[in-house]
């Protein structure tokens, strides 16, 4: 099992590799989806019966004309009925991305294609780029889809920030003096829209699939619900009437967390029921149901999805869905390497398959370890800073005995690095400061100027006190981690504390730098490309734990946060001369350069190399990819593509 972990891992990061080596270098300025002329559509029996009665339209009213529809071509030509029942700890990106449907998708091959748009193409130094929609498509309450629709997504909620988030990088450039430029968005007719940059921005439709992520709303809807519209009185009412404490919280949810409210139209295969008790998110079952104008069809011109409805329990922690999976109660969900022994024994009886996909992850998460290079206390952040500091923290644990441990056996040893096959790999950074060495480790806390106090642990070169104290989330799976690593730190003199708290509260004191150092981090390093996702392992904004408050003094060109200092100013500036280059070549030079410098720095430490996600299934549903890579960039289990599985006895 454990080897054909490893072989599965390796030949998708090589495919992955091989396609994202300069993610968008090879790309060619159109790009467009297989024109396919669907003679003769069908659909569900139930929407069928729908048409019928006269309470819908025909299909060929609901879907967009034959030569722009959408055609999924599957493995298998699927069956109509059924009902997916999942279960999560929570809604929210657990239940949206499985649905989510974007103007662009990546691919498995890692690259990117069209989805809710047709086609795309650029000018030659890639400032304009011209986005074609699929004439006659419709959200999911009937009401025409078209190009407005995206531009108003822009100009009235991603520019005002109305959901409460500043503006994706995807939608600006920045120039050589660090100033951004936002892009402009222009309506041409109902199917075309243009976006346009002051520089050039090669990897607009990557950074859009990954970030703007969908990039359209539904103006009528919006409109009902936006102060700009309506005003901040009635906004604020509209708010209290739909359940939430005020404009603010409403303009979130309906605009950022769209697929959970309600009523709101969408272009998902599934949008949540209207029905009382099946419409809450905040309870503890809900329902998503077909959406009879979804825009895709088979290579038989069926319309898709097969499934009726995705049926959602809510647990109350994650240990409750292994029962759920042996009781037989769950279609989609992901097990634990911790059990895989039960989950094999119980697969046959219970009826599900064990599919592994490859992570993006460059170690395991529940105990990768992110030093804040920003740290309050001035003393330690003066220690955090220096690689010795890390290596050391990195070489006191023997790490063959914690994967063993911690993982039962199922995972392998290492440091936090790129995945075999993936760009910025090699075997020496996968194993570099791996060797457990715990005399050498206190020689390097020595040799920065640390002294050991009357308590047995080491100070600060200043004399002040050092102690780590770790924050993680609950849930994270860390606790076991910390408990194991914390006894090999005491052993080298390092002393530390640990609390998980809910991610909230933690988001807060890292927006707030108020934090030591993380275990488990909220965003690991992890990415299919650096050149695709810079933000988990370049200081961007404030994001990834390990870079603190850097990530504010770049994201506010220098007007606020903490300002980087050696190899750190020179990863900056490195990633300044990547994101405004054009060259192909010359990006992937720059890229590699700034792996070279996380290898060098050991900015992230990793202990355990990632294990392959499991993910288990019904056995009778078909269409369910065998191999894929779990990422958010792909957007986790959206990838599966589930509007195309069904049901097979």
């Amino acid at each position: 099992m454990k080897n054909l972990r490893r072989v599965l891992v390796v030949l998708l990061m090589v495919v992955l590799a091989c396609s994202l080596v300069f993610a968008g270098g090879t790309k060619e300025k159109t790009n467009t989806t297989k024109k396919t002329t669907v003679s003769v559509a069908k659909e569900a029996p139930a929407l069928a019966a729908q048409v019928a009665a006269g309470t819908l339209l025909s299909l060929e009213n609901r879907i967009p004309v034959s030569s722009d529809v959408m055609v999924e071509s599957l493995e298998y030509v699927g069956t109509y009925g059924g009902d997916f029942q999942m279960v999560g700890t929570s809604a929210g990106w657990g239940t949206g991305k499985p649905i989510e449907q974007g103007l662009f998708r990546f691919t498995n091959n890692g690259t990117v294609e069209p989805n809710v748009a047709k086609s795309w193409e650029a000018n030659s130094d890639y400032t304009v780029w011209t986005i074609h929609l699929r004439k006659g498509m419709k959200w999911s309450d009937g009401q025409p889809f078209t190009a407005y629709d995206c531009c108003f997504f822009y100009d009235h909620m991603c520019l005002p920030e109305t959901f409460g988030k500043s503006l994706w990088g995807c939608f600006y450039t920045t120039d050589a003096a660090g100033n951004k430029n936002k892009c402009s968005f222009k309506q041409i007719d109902d199917v075309t829209f243009t976006v346009t940059f002051k520089d050039p921005k090669p990897l607009f439709p990557e950074e859009l699939a990954i970030n703007g992520k969908w990039c359209y709303a539904p103006a009528h809807y919006m409109k009902t619900v936006l102060p700009e519209f309506i005003g901040a009185e009635a906004a604020e009412k509209k708010a209290k009437e739909m359940g939430f404490s005020d404009a603010k919280k409403m303009g979130k949810e309906t605009g950022y967390y769209f697929w959970n409210v309600s009523g709101i139209p969408t272009l998902n295969p599934y949008v949540l029921s209207t029905e009382p008790g099946k419409n809450d998110t905040n309870g503890t079952y809900w329902e998503f149901v077909r959406n009879p104008y979804y825009w895709k069809v088979d290579q038989e011109g069926k319309q898709l999805p097969y499934v009726d409805s995705i049926q959602w329990t809510k647990v109350s922690d994650e240990s409750q869905i292994l029962i759920k999976i042996l009781a037989g109660e769950v279609d989609f969900a992901t097990g634990a390497w911790a059990d895989i022994e039960t989950l094999s024994d119980n697969s046959n009886k219970v009826g599900y398959t064990i599919y592994q996909w490859a992570t993006s992850g460059w170690s395991d998460t529940s105990s990768q370890v992110e030093l804040n290079q920003t740290a309050p206390e001035l003393a330690e952040r003066a220690l955090f800073q220096t690689k010795e500091f890390r290596q050391a923290l990195s070489i006191s644990v023997d790490r063959t005995e914690f994967a063993k441990n911690i993982s039962g056996g199922w995972s392998e040893p290492g440091q936090a690095a790129p995945a075999e096959g993936a760009m910025g790999y090699t075997e020496e950074w996968a194993n570099k400061w791996c060797e457990y060495d715990p005399a050498a480790a206190e020689a390097l806390l020595v040799k920065l100027g640390c002294k050991k106090g009357k308590d047995g642990f080491y100070d600060c070169p200043d004399g002040t006190d050092l102690c780590i104290d770790f924050l993680t989330y609950t849930g994270s799976g860390a606790d076991d981690s910390y408990q194991l690593l914390n006894e090999y730190w005491k052993k080298i003199g390092i002393k530390s504390t640990y609390k998980p708290m809910d991610k909230d509260t933690l988001n807060n004191l890292i927006t707030g730098n108020q934090y030591d150092a993380v275990i488990s981090p909220v965003a690991p390093a992890e990415t299919i490309s650096l050149a695709l996702r810079p933000d988990t392992l370049v200081p961007v904004r404030n994001y990834a734990e390990w870079y603190g408050d850097i990530g504010t003094w770049v994201a506010s060109n220098g007007a606020s946060g903490v300002a980087p200092t050696g190899d750190l100013a020179k990863l900056c500036d490195v990633y300044k001369s990547f994101r405004n280059s054009a060259n192909p070549a010359e990006r992937e030079e720059l890229a590699m350069q700034m792996y070279k410098l996380h290898e060098e720095n050991l900015w992230v430490i990793g202990y355990i190399r990632p294990s392959s996600l499991l993910y288990i299934v019904d056995s009778k549903i078909k269409n369910f990819p065998v191999t894929a890579m779990f990422s958010d960039e792909q957007r986790g289990l959206g990838i599966a593509h589930i509007d195309c599985c069904f049901f097979k006895d």
